[in-house]
C-alpha cells in the first residue's frame, strides 16, 4: 500500500512536470509574439480614440522590445507607435522625439521601410506646426518627406508614396497661407502633388484625400469645382459611412455660404446635423458591440481554461477534481454576472442612443430649453473634470431619472472631449471669444462685452485660427461645432 502511494506521488509528479513543460511552453510562445500584439491591440485603440490606453500599451511593448536580447526592428516599431499618438494629440515636441528614435534604429537596422514610415512622420509634424510665418518648418518638411517618397517609389510603397504626395501638397498650401495674394507658382506645385497623389490614390476615398483636395481647391478660391467635387465624392460613398457624409456637407455648407446661396447652405446643415447624429449613433453601436466582443472573446478564454483545468485535474486525483468543480461554479457565476451585466446595457441602449443623438454642438436643436442646462453646456469646457461628474450624476435624479452606466458614459464623453480640447491649447479667454463668436457678434462688439480693445480680440482670433487649423471666422465656427464647443 506504502509503496502504491510512492507510486501515485511519482505519477502525480511527473504529470505535473509534463504540464508545466506545456505552460512554460506557452508562456515563452506569448511572450515571442506579445510586442507586436501590444502594437496591433495599440493600433485598434488609436482607432476608437482611446489614445490613453494606446500610449500605456505603446510604452509597454517598447520596454519589452528593449528588455532581455534588444529587438531594434521593434523598438522602431513601438517609437513610430508612439509618434502617431502623440501627434493626433498635438504633443508635436513628443511626436518629434520619437519619429527621430525610430528613424535612427531604422538606420542602423537598415529598415528602408521603417525608415520612410520616420521620414513621413517627421514631414508631418513639420506641415503641422505651421503656426505662424516666424515658426514654420516647411523647408525642412518637404525635404523629409520627398526623402521618404524616394525611398518608397524605390521599393514600390505605394501607401507611403500617397501619404507623401498629399502631404506636399498640404506644405505648398501652407507656403501660401500667409500671403495676400497666392503665389501662382506655390499653387501649382501643390497641384502637381496633389494629382500625383490622386493618381497612385485609386479610389480618391480617404479623409486625407478628401481634405487635401478642399484645401487646395478652396485657397484657389474655386468654389463651383469644389462644390462638384463634393458632389462627385458624396454620390460614391456607402450610405452607412456617416463619418465621411457628414464632413463633405458640413464643407459643402460653408461653400453655399461663399455663395450666399442661403437655402442649398441651409439644407446642406441640415443634412449635416443628421449625418452627425447617425454617426454619434453608430459610434454607440459600435461601443457596445466592443462590450459584446470582449465578452464572448472572454467567455470563451475561461471555457478553455476550464476545460484543460478539468481534463488535467481528472486525470491526477479525485480531489483535484473537487478544487476542479469549485472552480467551475467560480467561474459561472463570473459568467452570470457578466450576462447580467450585458442585459443592463441592452436596457439602457436606447436612452444611450438617446443621449448620444442630441446635438451636443448645438443645444438648441435638443431641444433644450432649461437654463441651468444650457449653461453647463456652453460652460462645459471650462470646467474641471470633478464639476463635469458631479452636474452629469444630476442626471439620474428628478422624474426621469438615467441609467447610472448612461450617466457614467455622458461623463466621462465630454471629459474625453474636454481633453482633447485641452491638446488645441485654447486658453480660457479664446473659449470664451469663440463662445460669443457663435453668438453672432462682432469683434468690436466682443471688444466692448470683455473690456478688450477690438485689436486684442483680433490678435486672439488669429491665435484662435492657428490652433485650430482654420483660415477664418467661419471655419472657425464650424470647427467649434465639430469640437463640441
Amino acid at each position: 500500500m506504502r509503496r502504491l502511494s510512492i507510486y501515485s506521488k511519482a505519477l502525480f509528479g511527473a504529470l505535473l512536470a509534463l504540464f508545466l513543460s506545456s505552460c512554460s511552453e506557452r508562456i515563452e510562445f506569448r511572450l515571442e509574439r506579445s510586442v507586436s500584439d501590444q502594437l496591433k491591440e495599440a493600433e485598434r485603440l488609436i482607432s476608437q480614440s482611446r489614445y490613453d490606453e494606446a500610449v500605456g500599451l505603446a510604452f509597454e511593448a517598447l520596454k519589452m522590445s528593449e528588455s532581455g536580447d534588444v529587438d531594434r526592428i521593434n523598438q522602431s516599431k513601438s517609437h513610430l507607435t508612439l509618434s502617431k499618438l502623440f501627434l493626433q494629440t498635438s504633443r508635436d515636441s513628443l511626436s518629434w522625439e520619437h519619429a527621430d528614435a525610430a528613424e535612427e534604429l531604422a538606420i542602423r537596422e537598415r529598415n528602408d521601410s521603417l525608415r520612410a514610415a520616420a521620414l513621413l512622420l517627421k514631414g508631418k509634424i513639420c506641415s503641422y506646426s505651421t503656426i505662424s510665418v516666424e515658426s514654420n518648418r516647411d523647408d525642412e518638411g518637404i525635404g523629409y518627406l520627398e526623402e521618404a517618397l524616394n525611398l518608397s517609389e524605390a521599393n514600390g510603397w505605394e501607401g507611403i508614396s500617397i501619404e507623401a504626395c498629399y502631404f506636399l501638397c498640404e506644405i505648398y498650401v501652407n507656403k501660401n497661407r500667409w500671403n495676400d495674394i497666392i503665389d501662382r507658382d506655390l499653387y501649382n506645385k501643390a497641384g502637381e502633388w496633389l494629382a500625383k497623389a490622386e493618381s497612385l490614390d485609386k479610389s480618391h476615398q480617404s479623409a486625407r484625400a478628401l481634405s487635401t483636395r478642399m484645401r487646395y481647391l478652396r485657397q484657389g478660391d474655386k468654389t463651383d469645382e469644389a462644390i462638384a467635387f463634393c458632389n462627385r465624392v458624396l454620390a460614391d460613398t456607402p450610405e452607412s459611412d456617416y463619418l465621411k457624409i457628414y464632413q463633405i456637407y458640413d464643407h459643402l455648407t460653408n461653400l453655399y455660404l461663399k455663395k450666399r446661396d442661403i437655402p442649398k447652405a441651409t439644407e446642406a446643415h441640415q443634412n449635416y446635423s443628421f449625418y452627425m447624429q447617425m454617426y454619434m449613433r453608430q459610434k454607440g453601436d459600435d461601443i457596445l458591440q466592443d462590450l459584446q466582443t470582449e465578452y464572448q472573446t472572454d467567455l470563451k478564454d475561461r471555457q478553455i481554461k476550464s476545460r484543460t483545468a478539468i481534463a488535467f485535474l481528472l486525470g491526477i486525483f479525485l480531489v483535484l477534481s473537487l478544487a476542479a468543480i469549485v472552480q467551475i461554479v467560480r467561474l459561472n457565476r463570473q459568467i452570470s454576472r457578466k450576462n447580467k451585466s450585458i442585459e443592463e446595457i441592452a436596457r439602457s441602449r436606447e436612452m444611450l442612443f438617446a443621449v448620444i443623438a442630441k446635438d451636443l454642438y448645438d443645444p438648441a436643436l435638443a431641444g433644450i430649453k432649461d437654463s441651468q442646462t444650457l449653461d453647463f453646456i456652453r460652460k462645459w469646457p471650462t470646467m474641471s473634470e470633478e464639476e463635469i461628474r458631479t452636474r452629469c450624476a444630476s442626471l439620474s435624479e428628478g422624474d426621469a431619472p438615467m441609467d447610472p452606466k448612461v450617466v457614467n458614459y455622458i461623463s466621462e464623453l465630454m471629459i474625453s472631449r474636454k481633453k482633447s480640447l485641452g491638446t488645441k491649447g485654447l486658453s480660457a479667454r479664446e473659449l470664451e471669444i469663440i463662445s460669443l463668436s457663435k453668438e453672432g457678434l462682432s469683434d468690436k462688439q466682443i471688444a466692448d462685452k470683455l473690456c478688450l480693445s477690438a485689436r486684442t480680440v483680433s490678435n486672439h482670433k488669429y491665435r484662435i485660427y492657428g490652433k485650430l487649423e482654420v483660415s477664418g471666422n467661419t471655419e472657425m465656427l464650424a470647427k467649434a461645432e465639430e469640437l463640441g464647443l
